[in-house]
């Protein structure tokens, strides 16, 4: 591999349909060859042009988590005392029983304690969105209690909720298989931690869930024979090495087996599917009646500043309940505009209940029927959190499919307030949501809100889907169907025998006719 050109290290991913324990991956090294030690040999007349104090060349072929121990480890687990787990003493008594040798090219498996990246030992892990979180939270989250705040008349103690924090990061089940090379010397004893006892070619990762293999660096095909990868040990060699992959077909015992998971697979998702299903279809409790309902925020248009989102709170009158508390409440992710309008498609269910007695009363009387209320604030990039409008909508009592356009507004302050809104954020905030509607605690036929300025804002666009059910109704149903099938069929029977006597009686008139003209 001496006149091969280096390749760039680069990972690939691949979607693995066989067994992943058929997998095997080939790894070969091999010393480069020193300028000065071939040209020493032409000299001579031949000669090795490889140093031999250090790994001349080695094959090997690694299968999935197969552990093959190094030097280290061979004089490391050999004394008991060294080992304390399970998987520790298991690996004292291969070597001990197997009188193992340590392998220039092992590898480290699932069970063992390597880490690929050392600073993940000292430096805590930070992702892209974790550090855009912190700066986006304390603005929203960590805001001075109502009475310390600057503006006074701002209406609004606790805006945020701690349940409506979502988590977003993804945590998935991988395994992970590490190839590892030792390119010290010969003559020195192995030592933990050494850069050149412990030389990374390559780790391998699975996704189970995703049948997802993931292999870094990627495999040198046979197309590029000429391709290799290139490392060098402190003392200045350089070594070539390839990956190539070499695992075995799939046998007919294992293809049977395969399609027998497959099988069992499908069969479990539709078992879930059923039981999910029928939880959702299942009557309603007794004596009660329920709402179901399907919310998606489709966008939002006409607001000023960048970085909206949307809270939206359910507000329950008495007598009704919910066993999905959680979902009451919730927020949208945050979108930055595009053509003067924000896209969030955010999509919600909820089933909700009320005494079936007062169906009657509730159908006659909105105002103890629940409502949907909105809240629409922005974040931009620097951190300035500011009130765009609230909303109020009442979920329709009747089912079927709608679509609305809901006009929001927000409080006007002076300007004062308008100055520090455009410059440093904050603006006027309701301390109680329900005050954009009816609030809660109100009571009276009168509500003044002739005390709160406010200015008109953007719309939300929102498509809702509803769906009543109740015993009640569908035995109103059933009966109304009876009489509907009993009406039906008399008319039939009337109009059939309303034809027989127009025909009798035109029959006769023909024969009358027929006696006259003779």
């Amino acid at each position: 591999m001496s006149c091969e050109k280096e390749r760039m290290r680069i990972a690939a991913s691949y979607r693995v349909n066989e067994p992943i324990c058929n997998l095997k991956i080939r790894v070969r090294v091999v010393q480069q060859k020193s300028p000065l030690a071939e040209l020493l040999a032409e000299e001579s007349e031949g000669g090795e042009t490889r140093d031999s104090s250090f790994l001349e060349e080695e094959d090997s072929i690694f299968s999935w988590q197969e552990k093959v121990f190094g030097p280290f480890e061979i004089d490391f687990y050999a004394d008991e005392k060294n080992c304390l787990t399970d998987c520790q003493l298991e690996y004292h008594r291969r070597i001990r029983d197997e009188q193992l040798r340590g392998a220039r090219l092992y590898s480290y498996t699932e069970n063992d304690s390597y880490y690929a990246d050392d600073n993940l030992l000292t430096v805590p892990y930070r992702s892209y969105l974790s550090m855009k979180n912190q700066t986006a939270l304390p603005t929203i989250r960590n805001r001075k209690p109502f009475r310390e705040r600057y503006n006074k008349d701002v209406i609004d103690d606790k805006p945020t909720n701690d349940r409506i924090r979502s988590s977003h990061y993804l945590y998935t089940e991988r395994t992970t298989m590490h190839v590892m090379a030792d390119l010290s010397r010969k003559d020195e004893p192995a030592s933990i931690g050494s850069t050149d006892s412990e030389t990374l070619l390559c780790t391998v990762t699975y996704d189970k869930a995703r049948k997802l293999l993931t292999i870094s660096p990627d495999f040198t095909n046979d197309d590029e024979r000429e391709r290799h990868y290139s490392v060098t040990n402190s003392y200045g060699v350089k070594f070539n090495y390839r990956i190539e992959h070499v695992s075995e077909g799939r046998t007919p015992l294992e293809s049977q087996e395969h399609c027998e998971d497959a099988r069992r697979e499908l069969q479990q998702q539709l078992a879930y599917k059923e039981a999910e299903l029928y939880k959702e279809l299942q009557p309603p409790p007794p004596n009660m009646s329920t709402v179901f309902m399907t919310l998606d925020i489709v966008s939002a248009y006409g607001f000023s500043y960048d970085g909206l989102f949307i809270t939206y709170f359910i507000d329950l009158p008495q007598h009704w309940s919910t066993k999905q508390k959680e979902r009451l409440f919730g927020r949208t992710q945050k979108s930055l505009l595009e053509n003067k309008m924000a896209h969030f498609s955010y999509c919600m269910d909820i089933s909700l209940h009320y005494p079936s007695s007062e169906s009657e009363q509730l159908s006659n009387d909105t105002s103890h029927w629940p409502r949907l209320l909105f809240s629409v604030a922005s974040l931009d990039s620097w951190t300035r959190y500011r009130i765009e409008g609230y909303a109020a909508l009442p979920i329709p009592m009747t089912p079927g499919r709608y679509e609305f356009t809901v006009s929001t507004w927000r409080a006007k302050g002076n300007i004062i307030d308008t100055l520090r809104r455009f410059f440093v954020g904050g603006s006027y905030e309701l301390e109680d949501i329900t005050y954009c509607g009816i609030p809660m605690t109100h009571e009276g036929k009168v509500l003044d809100k002739s005390n709160l300025k406010v200015v008109p804002s953007g719309d939300i666009k929102i498509y809702m889907n509803v769906i009543h059910q109740s015993n009640i109704h569908t035995k109103h149903s059933n009966y109304q169907r009876d009489d509907a099938d009993k009406v039906s069929t008399d008319t039939l029977m009337n109009n059939v025998e309303n034809v027989l006597e127009q025909f009798k009686a035109a029959k006769e008139r023909m024969i009358r006719i027929r006696t006259m003209t003779s």
